[in-house]
């Protein structure tokens, strides 16, 4: 495979939310953005452009024995080589194709070099998309940012009690296996779950339902988190993020009854 000076970096899916950008209190973000522009002097990094809009942008470098990203240097480039790293991204914002002019024009490539490094960037990040939690490495003493201290993400795995469901075919009989079901009489009935999503690159859990009022969260039986519905079809999103605990089940109510989900266990981030 070919070097080139620009290159495809599909983020895995695990690392979304660990970028120093969102991790870091805005002040050392800063701080360490700033010294990234001062060094680059209104300068890409990678194609060496001209331009006041630059981006600091972090590249990582990922070990999946060790499900560990490494923070190999934090460098000023423009939107247009931003563009291409994150193409994924750039498709999904319709910039596709001047984004490839941009690669090809970059690393004095062909379409052919070009369709060849995006397949095999694609590849990496499939490859990396089946770890969930990657541990943060970053001496940011190397970059200016002495003193300043990265948080790890500690969200903890999701084990689904659902995952097998087919939502699209399951009948209400199914369901009353499903949940623990109890109706008061009102003709609407108790809460009925039309899906439930589990995200474990985020930690986060989706709930969509009908004839619901509201949802309870219970950890461990304490109940930590109430959200209400107004009206119609009830969807909610919850975060597991810093949570500490073993067990997770939710609990619908509504004018006709009450709905309540078997738990959704906790495993360490070490599983992951």
């Amino acid at each position: 495979m070919k070097d080139f000076k620009l290159n495809i970096n599909l983020l895995p899916k695990g690392a979304w939310n660990n970028d120093l950008s969102k991790t870091l209190a805005q002040k050392d973000w800063d701080k360490l953005r700033r010294l990234c522009y001062e060094r680059a002097k209104g300068k890409c990094e990678i194609c060496g452009a001209n331009t006041e809009g630059l981006d600091a942008h972090e590249v990582w470098e990922f070990d999946k024995i060790n499900k560990t990203q490494t923070l190999k240097n934090i460098i000023a480039i423009c939107t247009k080589c931003h563009g291409v790293i994150h193409f994924k991204n750039t498709t999904r914002l319709g910039y596709a194709q001047s984004a490839k002019q941009h690669f090809m024009t970059v690393n004095n490539a062909t379409e052919l070099d070009f369709a060849n490094h995006l397949t095999n960037a694609i590849f990496n990040y499939e490859e990396l998309n089946k770890i969930y939690r990657w541990k943060i490495i970053a001496n940011l003493r190397d970059f200016g940012g002495d003193g300043i201290i990265i948080k790890q993400n500690n969200t903890p795995l999701i084990k689904h009690p659902y995952k097998d469901v087919d939502w699209a075919n399951i009948s209400y009989f199914d369901k009353k296996e499903l949940f623990e079901i109890s109706k008061n009489g009102n003709a609407i009935g108790a809460p009925q779950v039309v899906y439930i999503v589990v995200d474990n690159y985020q930690g986060k859990i989706q709930v969509q339902s009908l004839f619901t009022d509201k949802i309870e969260w219970y950890l461990d039986d304490k109940k930590i988190k109430t959200k209400y519905n107004v009206i119609g079809l009830f969807t909610t999103n919850f975060s597991v993020k810093e949570l500490i605990g073993k067990k997770l089940r939710y609990k619908l109510t509504g004018v006709g009854g009450q709905t309540v989900s078997k738990s959704f266990e906790f495993l360490p981030v070490e599983v992951a």
